[in-house]
Protein backbone atom coordinates (compact mmCIF):
# COMPACT_ATOMS: atom_id res chain seq x y z
CA UNK A 1 0.00 0.00 0.00
CA UNK A 2 1.37 3.45 -0.85
CA UNK A 3 2.10 5.70 2.13
CA UNK A 4 4.08 8.78 3.16
CA UNK A 5 6.31 8.30 6.20
CA UNK A 6 8.50 10.57 8.25
CA UNK A 7 10.86 7.71 9.15
CA UNK A 8 11.64 4.44 7.43
CA UNK A 9 13.99 2.41 9.60
CA UNK A 10 15.04 -1.24 10.03
CA UNK A 11 12.94 -3.17 12.53
CA UNK A 12 16.13 -3.87 14.52
CA UNK A 13 16.48 -0.13 15.32
CA UNK A 14 13.48 -0.15 17.64
CA UNK A 15 12.79 -3.82 18.40
CA UNK A 16 11.77 -3.41 22.05
CA UNK A 17 9.22 -0.68 21.31
CA UNK A 18 7.67 -2.44 18.34
CA UNK A 19 7.47 -5.85 20.09
CA UNK A 20 6.27 -4.71 23.51
CA UNK A 21 4.31 -1.53 22.91
CA UNK A 22 3.06 -1.93 19.35
CA UNK A 23 2.86 -5.73 19.66
CA UNK A 24 4.30 -6.84 16.33
CA UNK A 25 7.40 -8.66 15.24
CA UNK A 26 9.26 -8.70 11.96
CA UNK A 27 12.51 -9.77 10.41
CA UNK A 28 15.26 -7.54 11.93
CA UNK A 29 16.22 -6.19 8.50
CA UNK A 30 12.63 -5.47 7.44
CA UNK A 31 11.97 -1.77 6.94
CA UNK A 32 9.26 -0.22 9.10
CA UNK A 33 7.47 3.04 8.29
CA UNK A 34 6.85 5.31 11.27
CA UNK A 35 4.83 8.55 11.53
CA UNK A 36 2.66 7.47 8.58
CA UNK A 37 0.12 9.25 6.38
CA UNK A 38 -1.82 7.55 3.60
CA UNK A 39 -0.64 8.62 0.18
CA UNK A 40 -2.60 9.42 -2.94
CA UNK A 41 -0.07 8.77 -5.69
CA UNK A 42 -1.53 11.70 -7.64
CA UNK A 43 -0.17 14.13 -5.04
CA UNK A 44 3.28 14.52 -3.47
CA UNK A 45 3.92 13.70 0.19
CA UNK A 46 3.81 16.53 2.69
CA UNK A 47 7.18 18.18 3.49
CA UNK A 48 9.39 16.07 5.75
CA UNK A 49 7.86 12.80 4.53
CA UNK A 50 8.93 10.32 1.90
CA UNK A 51 6.72 8.12 -0.27
CA UNK A 52 7.08 4.35 -0.20
CA UNK A 53 5.06 1.16 -0.52
CA UNK A 54 4.68 -1.32 2.35
CA UNK A 55 3.20 -4.80 2.50
CA UNK A 56 1.31 -4.81 5.83
CA UNK A 57 -0.27 -2.55 8.44
CA UNK A 58 0.69 -3.16 12.12
CA UNK A 59 -0.04 -1.83 15.59
CA UNK A 60 0.83 1.77 16.53
CA UNK A 61 0.02 2.90 12.97
CA UNK A 62 3.25 1.48 11.54
CA UNK A 63 3.69 -0.43 8.31
CA UNK A 64 6.21 -3.20 7.67
CA UNK A 65 7.85 -4.68 4.60
CA UNK A 66 8.48 -1.24 3.11
CA UNK A 67 10.55 -0.70 0.00
CA UNK A 68 12.45 2.27 1.41
CA UNK A 69 14.42 4.39 1.15
CA UNK A 70 15.74 4.25 4.71
CA UNK A 71 15.60 7.73 6.29
CA UNK A 72 17.65 9.45 8.98
CA UNK A 73 16.26 10.22 12.42
CA UNK A 74 16.03 13.87 13.51
CA UNK A 75 18.86 15.47 15.47
CA UNK A 76 18.51 14.84 19.19
CA UNK A 77 18.09 17.76 21.61
CA UNK A 78 20.49 16.99 24.47
CA UNK A 79 19.15 19.91 26.52
CA UNK A 80 15.67 18.36 26.79
CA UNK A 81 14.84 16.82 30.18
CA UNK A 82 12.99 13.49 30.38
CA UNK A 83 10.40 15.06 32.74
CA UNK A 84 9.67 18.25 34.65
CA UNK A 85 11.13 16.64 37.78
CA UNK A 86 14.57 16.05 36.25
CA UNK A 87 17.09 18.45 34.74
CA UNK A 88 19.93 17.68 32.36
CA UNK A 89 23.11 17.90 34.43
CA UNK A 90 25.81 16.96 31.92
CA UNK A 91 24.59 16.28 28.35
CA UNK A 92 27.52 13.94 27.67
CA UNK A 93 30.11 13.01 30.29
CA UNK A 94 33.10 10.67 30.22
CA UNK A 95 32.45 7.60 32.39
CA UNK A 96 35.08 5.17 33.73
CA UNK A 97 35.16 1.58 35.02
CA UNK A 98 34.89 2.79 38.65
CA UNK A 99 31.77 4.83 37.61
CA UNK A 100 31.22 8.55 38.04
CA UNK A 101 28.32 8.29 40.51
CA UNK A 102 28.79 7.78 44.25
CA UNK A 103 26.89 4.81 45.73
CA UNK A 104 26.00 3.71 42.22
CA UNK A 105 23.45 1.08 41.27
CA UNK A 106 22.87 -0.12 37.72
CA UNK A 107 19.99 -1.45 35.69
CA UNK A 108 20.39 -2.83 32.17
CA UNK A 109 17.38 -3.58 30.03
CA UNK A 110 15.78 -3.56 26.61
CA UNK A 111 13.25 -0.92 27.76
CA UNK A 112 15.88 1.69 28.66
CA UNK A 113 15.10 5.32 27.79
CA UNK A 114 15.96 8.54 29.61
CA UNK A 115 12.43 8.49 31.09
CA UNK A 116 12.51 4.87 32.30
CA UNK A 117 15.95 5.44 33.82
CA UNK A 118 15.08 8.63 35.70
CA UNK A 119 11.82 7.06 36.92
CA UNK A 120 13.71 3.99 38.16
CA UNK A 121 16.29 6.13 39.98
CA UNK A 122 13.55 8.24 41.55
CA UNK A 123 11.72 5.08 42.74
CA UNK A 124 14.99 3.86 44.31
CA UNK A 125 15.51 7.22 46.07
CA UNK A 126 18.50 8.45 44.05
CA UNK A 127 18.85 12.10 42.99
CA UNK A 128 21.19 11.40 40.03
CA UNK A 129 20.56 9.27 36.95
CA UNK A 130 22.48 8.52 33.80
CA UNK A 131 22.08 6.53 30.59
CA UNK A 132 24.94 4.90 28.74
CA UNK A 133 25.63 2.47 25.90
CA UNK A 134 22.00 2.39 24.73
CA UNK A 135 20.63 0.13 27.45
CA UNK A 136 22.44 0.95 30.70
CA UNK A 137 20.88 3.04 33.49
CA UNK A 138 22.90 4.24 36.47
CA UNK A 139 21.67 5.88 39.67
CA UNK A 140 23.75 7.59 42.34
CA UNK A 141 23.74 9.96 45.28
CA UNK A 142 26.03 12.44 43.49
CA UNK A 143 29.38 12.41 41.75
CA UNK A 144 32.35 10.57 43.27
CA UNK A 145 34.25 13.00 45.55
CA UNK A 146 31.62 15.64 44.62
CA UNK A 147 33.60 16.20 41.40
CA UNK A 148 31.66 16.35 38.15
CA UNK A 149 33.24 14.17 35.44
CA UNK A 150 34.74 15.71 32.31
CA UNK A 151 32.23 16.57 29.61
CA UNK A 152 32.57 15.37 26.03
CA UNK A 153 31.01 16.42 22.74
CA UNK A 154 27.37 15.28 22.50
CA UNK A 155 28.18 13.53 19.21
CA UNK A 156 29.81 10.79 21.33
CA UNK A 157 26.49 10.22 23.16
CA UNK A 158 24.59 9.20 20.05
CA UNK A 159 23.54 5.59 20.81
CA UNK A 160 19.77 5.15 20.33
CA UNK A 161 18.05 4.00 23.51
CA UNK A 162 17.11 0.33 23.52
CA UNK A 163 13.54 1.30 24.47
CA UNK A 164 12.99 3.99 21.83
CA UNK A 165 15.09 4.99 18.86
CA UNK A 166 13.84 8.58 19.09
CA UNK A 167 15.77 8.93 22.37
CA UNK A 168 19.57 8.87 22.86
CA UNK A 169 21.23 6.91 25.66
CA UNK A 170 24.90 7.83 25.83
CA UNK A 171 27.66 5.94 24.08
CA UNK A 172 30.68 3.78 24.78
CA UNK A 173 31.94 5.08 28.16
CA UNK A 174 29.81 8.19 27.56
CA UNK A 175 26.91 8.95 29.88
CA UNK A 176 24.12 11.53 29.84
CA UNK A 177 23.47 12.63 33.41
CA UNK A 178 20.31 14.01 35.01
CA UNK A 179 19.62 15.51 38.43
CA UNK A 180 16.33 15.39 40.34
CA UNK A 181 15.08 18.93 40.99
Amino acid sequence: MPICAQYIRPYSDNTYWWQNVCEFTADPSSLVADQVEMWDSGFPCNPGRVGTCCSAFTGCANLIGCLGPETALPPYDFSESPSSEWAVDIPCAVDNPARIFANVIARVGPDTTTSTCTSYCQEQGFPYAGVEYGQECYCGTGYVDNTPPPADDTSTCSFPCAGSYYDRCGGSWRIQTYKFI
